[in-house]
């Protein structure tokens, strides 16, 4: 998962700007569209609305969970007009809200709604990416009801890291942040996770886990992750690769794990080399094809010891062994060493 993100309108607020005008006044509007794929913030957010609103005793009557692929609009608005239950408001999430069925009188109620919502209903529509030419989702940013929850990326992602970790109390460095961005990319809930299994480690050591251990341990995972194999994959460096490929092989990791890891890091290689080349700088080279700008200095020896036309033979040399394991009868452990040789030739430039 890359780490690029389109910048957003002045006109769009984020997460930051709802926690300060709602969450932290405690006063809610009757209409949320959160539009992202930072899903871990987003449920944060939904359940930080439903214990404010309704507490512990009111959900089971007043809080409804809708998918919208699977239900028409007619009946989500059904639910938005009725009375709450035995109190005073009522929430209602609708998952996939840009799915949800429904012709043009559905769509055009909707809208009504939108354009006057009932304030006894709290109505929480979210969704991955939403289409701001539709007139519906216009009129939830033309009432302010529109938030944009794209990941935080760059060095606001390992700020991000940094912050989760100090909850748990785990004395995590800036760098072995960025590499834990690097490993697991921008999803937030996948990130959590990581912290939260270096956080049982700590508990199990009693709180006695310093950086050093926590860096061998985020080094270990990237190296099970085929991240090492890759990370020296440059002209002479043969031995350390081949040392790590049947270390990783010993582990039980099989060539046609590999093939894909390899044959992604040459295209980085090609894709930086080759937008260099024509005069970009690698943080729009790193937006145009997904990627962390921190993570391409681990590209950097490739491509120097590469050079274009060296990585693009490099490519294609890659592309053939993935043809051959399919189809060859050679053993795929040797398809791979012979790939680990060829990319690591010295006159590969």
């Amino acid at each position: 998962m890359g780490y690029s993100r389109k910048s957003k309108g002045p006109d769009l607020p984020g997460f930051q700007d709802l926690v300060e005008q709602d969450l932290k006044t405690g006063k809610f509007r009757a209409v949320y569209l959160l539009a992202g794929e930072d899903t871990l913030r987003m449920e944060g957010v939904i359940n930080k609305i439903r214990k404010d609103v309704l507490g512990e005793t009111g959900s089971a009557f007043n809080y409804h969970i809708f998918q919208g692929d699977q239900t028409p609009v007619e009946k989500i608005l059904q639910q938005a007009l009725s009375l709450p239950m035995l109190g005073n408001r009522q929430v209602i999430w609708v998952k996939q809200a840009d799915k949800c069925p429904g012709g043009n009188d559905g769509m055009a109620a909707l809208e009504k709604y939108l354009g006057k919502p009932v304030p006894e209903t709290i109505l929480i529509l979210t969704a991955d990416k939403v289409d701001k030419r539709k007139k519906w989702v216009k009129v939830c940013q033309e009432g302010k009801f529109l938030f944009d929850f794209t990941p935080p990326a760059g060095e606001a992602l390992v700020q991000w890291v940094l912050k989760a970790a100090r909850r748990e109390n785990l004395p995590l460095e800036p760098d072995q942040a960025r590499v834990l961005c690097e490993l697991v990319g921008n999803d937030l809930l996948s990130l959590k996770s990581e912290i939260d299994k270096l956080a049982l480690l700590a508990d199990d050591r009693g709180g006695g886990i310093s950086a050093e251990e926590i860096g061998r341990i985020i080094m270990d995972q990237a190296a099970l992750e085929g991240y090492e194999i890759t990370a020296h994959l440059e002209p002479g460096k043969a031995r350390e690769v081949l040392r790590t490929w049947y270390r990783l092989s010993e582990w039980g990791r099989s060539a046609y794990e590999i093939a894909p890891l390899i044959i992604s890091r040459v295209r980085k290689g090609s894709i930086l080399a080759a937008g260099r080349s024509s005069g970009m700088d690698d943080r729009d080279i790193a937006a145009l094809s997904g990627q962390n700008p921190w993570g391409l200095r681990y590209l950097e020896p490739m491509v120097r010891g590469m050079g274009k036309d060296g990585l693009g033979d490099a490519l294609s040399a890659a592309l053939s062994c993935d043809r051959r394991l399919k189809g060859s009868p050679l053993k795929p452990n040797i398809i791979i060493e012979k790939l680990i040789l060829d990319l690591c030739r010295t006159d590969r430039k």
